[in-house]
């Protein structure tokens, strides 16, 4: 219910209005992801229209969908308080809890991967009720394939279905029938869209997710510790720490079966996104799936404590654990939360700081407001040109974030005026671009990301005209939008 609440009352984020726009031009797959939030977002939109709702009831579904399965996996596998711990982390942590809120390719693809480690739990659980081979591969095929639809992380589940099933000596042989092959085979027909995209553009989208956003030429100790910061901040410092320890303690424990499908679900993820920081750019949600399975066994650490050498360690210190993690959870929320229900943090800034002057940018509830003023602002001065030229300007702007939401603002096609690559520059085609030549453009920046078109695009000049808005009577956001004729190209 909190949700809801929310979810009615607050603005789309960038990406909530990168993936809607998406709709508009409905493709096979995208340059950022596969297509499945778009495919998803276009049904509801089509029933609700282009509301906050409309965008964000397919992630809302999957997300609670998600949390029903992860309660109803971890009960089996380690029982109903661990089902209850893994739940609370997902509905309240900074980083599953926040992306419950949003429309995002997150959702779909964490249902997903929740159905494919619960598939294949029923494939090889040991208590004789183990699902038959063909329903097990068949079902994961299906379950990969909409999943691969959704977030490529998804195949790293498939490394730890055949790690378990080389640990695991009566299930080797699973791997020499057919079933498996089918279940390949299925998932790969089922992501044929995203193969038939990449090939129409020359493979951006796989060039980007598998290797441009994977290399780098510098090492960074430095770039790890801010990875390793911003994990212990996602899942609180008591949580994260726990959730390690599950993670070594299920490779000790592996001859148990459910500790060694703990282990192989997590592992393929880990030993991917973790040394990666030290060579390349990160994003510290990449390995939240295999954190979320990870909380599962956690919650039975927690609330049964481990047996070694005849006795049970951690059980004394639960109360301590669960007084640790909600102190860190209820802080985080606070801190995340209130923000949004009034712009208070301005008011304590005066209050300690004479000096610097506040930037409403320094608050990340602003970015989620603003966006319809100025939609209605440059609609407006379209008109107006339109009107004094004859000739309509197009609208611009340089980031795909800006582009984004200057798209939902005015409910009309927005321009990246950009050589770097996103869905937008990717699918803007020469012909498009040639045709905008010695038009007027209405171009967009904000105070996060201020910049002057020309640095970006050749016209004869650019003039500004600043538009504020305003939350409670605190500026919320600072736009620019700059009249600039005659456009000649992207530089």
């Amino acid at each position: 219910m909190f949700r809801v609440f929310f979810a009615s009352i607050v603005g789309l984020a960038d990406d909530e209005a990168y993936h809607w726009s998406w709709t508009k031009n409905l493709s096979l797959s995208y340059y950022d992801h596969p297509g499945m939030i778009a495919w998803l977002e276009a049904l509801s939109t089509a029933l609700l229209g282009d509301t906050r709702w409309g965008i964000r009831l397919p992630s809302f579904l999957c997300y609670v969908a998600a949390a029903v399965l992860s309660w109803k996996l971890a009960r089996e596998v380690f029982g109903v308080w661990a089902a209850n711990f893994c739940v609370f982390l997902m509905l309240w942590s900074p980083l599953w809890g926040f992306g419950g809120y949003v429309a995002s390719p997150e959702t779909p693809f964490m249902l997903a991967w929740v159905a494919g480690a619960y598939v294949f739990w029923q494939g090889v659980r040991e208590d004789g009720k183990a699902w038959p081979l063909k329903k097990t591969w068949l079902w994961l095929g299906v379950i990969m394939g909409l999943g691969l639809n959704s977030k490529f992380i998804i195949a790293l589940l498939a490394p730890g279905f055949g790690l378990y099933l080389l640990m695991t000596p009566k299930h080797r042989k699973d791997l020499l029938t057919k079933w498996p092959w089918m279940g390949f085979l299925i998932a790969t027909l089922i992501c044929l869209p995203i193969f038939i995209w990449n090939v129409q553009f020359d493979w951006p989208g796989f060039k980007y997710q598998f290797h441009e956003r994977h290399t780098t030429t510098e090492f960074s100790i430095g770039r790890w510790l801010q990875f390793f910061t911003a994990q212990i901040l996602f899942y609180t410092p008591v949580a994260y720490g726990l959730m390690l320890f599950t993670f070594a303690y299920s490779f000790m424990e592996r001859k148990e079966a459910r500790w060694r499908w703990l282990f192989c679900m997590t592992v393929p993820s880990i030993v991917m996104f973790y040394p990666q920081p030290l060579w390349a750019e990160y994003k510290p949600h990449w390995s939240g799936p295999a954190f979320f399975l990870l909380s599962m066994g956690a919650g039975t650490i927690w609330s049964e404590g481990i047996r070694r050498h005849g006795k049970v360690w951690i059980k004394a210190f639960s109360k301590k654990l669960t007084w640790g993690i909600l102190g860190f959870i209820i802080a985080l929320n606070l801190i995340i939360y209130l923000p949004f229900v009034s712009p208070w943090m301005p008011k304590l800034h005066r209050a300690m700081n004479k000096t610097t002057e506040w930037q409403p940018k320094w608050d990340l509830s602003n970015e989620f407001h603003g966006w319809p003023e100025l939609g209605d602002y440059v609609n407006r001065r379209q008109r107006e040109i339109h009107a004094e030229s004859g000739k309509k300007p197009f609208i611009a702007s340089n980031r795909y974030e800006t582009t984004a939401q200057t798209f939902w603002g005015t409910k009309q096609k927005v321009y990246m005026l950009n050589t770097t690559k996103s869905h937008y520059t990717v699918t803007q085609t020469p012909q498009e671009m040639e045709a905008l030549r010695g038009s007027t453009a209405l171009f967009v920046t904000t105070d996060k990301y201020p910049t002057n078109p020309l640095n970006w695009a050749a016209f004869d000049d650019c003039k500004a005209e600043e538009l504020r808005t305003f939350r409670d009577k605190e500026v919320s956001r600072i736009f620019t939008i700059w009249i600039c004729p005659n456009f000649q190209g992207i530089k």
